[in-house]
């Protein structure tokens, strides 16, 4: 049963947040392969929803090949588009918030077809004429495709209004109400804080003892970015700046089993952050303690937060993926 299928029949068509992959699909010549949606008419970009025990670029590469028979192989993250002005009502009535990764990618084979479900048309474009055989319908494709033509290195994620202030259920209880203690995707996001001696900000959490980067999971009706700001907050008592997107990470590792006995795939977006106000102080719940501590003497750390940190650390603009 794909993930979908399962999410909706424990919720229904109550809106959640389904992440999403896009694969921003370009041939030898630069040329844009635009798909026409069999849901809505739309032409777009290929893309469809992240399943269980999936990486995000291996969606890209799976929904490419069942939506128009080209194999791909991505070769950058071009943004990650998660505003509420992207949300989405389908015509069965289904309620959606997006969180979306979108991959510029390069065929290596294939041949251009049809399913005739999904897909109801595909038409190669050159660049020139992209933004205007898109037109206004879905605004998050033309903002992929606005970021996609200014071939920046740095990773988009401002697209949109970054949403309003947190509900008084966080998400993830209102999701829990339905699947249990069942595994269910949820994006999150983390930073990476680092002082004037070059030394890394690390939380002691509160539900196991163990040290980890700052973060927490995104809540409906906010961008990304600004759940790194909340939670940062939240759990420190700093005010930040999310500055670049280091990475996005969604392979098995980020599958996490907590004391209690729920489970949950994370896909977790690493901020870059530069600290613009407030006053360090552990929340006593989800922080116990709070340290900097130098690249080289680090506490011990789960694998996901060792790679993570090596990564941002290493700089460079463009992201991990």
């Amino acid at each position: 049963m794909s993930y979908l299928r399962w999410i909706r029949g424990q919720v229904g068509s109550q809106k959640i947040i389904l992440v999403t992959a896009t694969a921003v699909i370009r041939d030898k010549n630069g040329r844009f392969l635009l798909q026409q949606r069999g849901d809505f008419g739309w032409w777009g970009f290929s893309g469809g929803i992240l399943e269980l025990g999936e990486s995000l670029p291996a969606c890209a590469v799976r929904e490419a090949r069942e939506e128009t028979g080209l194999d791909v192989a991505v070769t950058r993250l071009i943004g990650l588009y998660s505003s509420p002005d992207f949300d989405v009502l389908y015509p069965n009535g289904d309620q959606v918030q997006q969180f979306t990764a979108t991959f510029e990618c390069h065929v290596t084979g294939g041949d251009l077809r049809l399913d005739g479900d999904e897909t109801t048309g595909l038409a190669w474009c050159e660049p020139g004429e992209l933004l205007e055989r898109l037109g206004e319908t879905a605004v998050w494709y033309r903002a992929m495709a606005e970021d996609c033509l200014a071939n920046q290195p740095e990773v988009s994620f401002q697209r949109g209004q970054p949403g309003h202030s947190r509900a008084e259920e966080p998400y993830f209880r209102f999701v829990r109400r339905y699947v249990g203690q069942d595994r269910f995707i949820c994006p999150a996001a983390a930073a990476l804080i680092v002082d004037n001696n070059g030394h890394v900000l690390l939380q002691r959490r509160g539900d196991d003892g163990s040290w980890a980067l700052p973060g927490g999971g995104m809540e409906l009706g906010e961008r990304i970015d600004q759940t790194v700001i909340h939670e940062i907050f939240e759990e420190t008592g700093l005010v930040v700046e999310p500055v670049q997107v280091v990475g996005i990470y969604s392979d098995e590792r980020f599958e996490v089993a907590y004391p209690n006995g729920d489970r949950m795939k994370y896909v977790s977006t690493l901020f870059l952050c530069r600290v613009v106000g407030g006053t360090l102080c552990a929340d006593g719940e989800e922080s116990l303690e709070l340290r900097y501590f130098a690249p080289n003497d680090l506490p011990p750390l789960p694998p996901r937060h060792r790679e993570r940190i090596e990564d941002g650390l290493r700089g460079g603009k463009t992201a991990v993926f």
